[in-house]
């Protein structure tokens, strides 16, 4: 699958686009659910950590931080 970013240039591709997606040929994305990179590297809006903070639950982030903790000592040892 591929993502594209489309600049519409006239409303008549609007409905040829939704023509498409009733096809199931195109998914139409709003731009409100894409997150650009400017706005994750704007550090007006924050630090990438408190933008994301609370979207794993702690016990997946405790899960996931031992098996970093893993996989840094097995690199360690040379395992």
């Amino acid at each position: 699958m591929q993502t594209f970013v489309v600049e519409v240039l006239n409303e008549k591709a609007v409905s040829l686009l939704k023509d498409l997606e009733n096809l199931d040929i195109i998914r139409l994305i709003p731009q409100e659910s894409m997150p650009t990179k400017t706005a994750l590297a704007d550090p007006a809006a924050g630090r990438l950590s408190e933008q994301f903070r609370g979207s794993i639950s702690p016990d997946v982030a405790a899960d996931l931080h031992r098996q970093l903790e893993e996989m840094r000592n097995e690199w360690e040892r040379g395992i």
